[in-house]
């Protein structure tokens, strides 16, 4: 069972954060239905995501040709 804090938090168990997705920074929404709600993952997409985890394990020279290159200022 799950409870709320002074500051409107819930924990949502770890079997379910596992079965459904949910990890930190997952977007989501809340749906109310009569007297129920539900969260739900947002169907958002978050453009940032795709650039998560770029940059890791590179040197400052790696990471300065990578943005010139993304940049069009130098030819693949």
């Amino acid at each position: 069972m799950s409870r709320i804090t002074k500051k409107g938090q819930i924990t949502i168990p770890k079997e379910i954060r596992n079965k459904f997705g949910f990890h930190p920074g997952t977007d989501v929404r809340i749906i109310t239905r009569g007297n129920e709600a539900h969260i739900v993952k947002s169907r958002e997409k978050n453009i940032f995501l795709k650039w998560l985890g770029r940059g890791k394990k590179r040197d400052k020279k790696s990471i300065d040709l990578m943005v010139d290159q993304f940049r069009g200022r130098i030819d693949d």
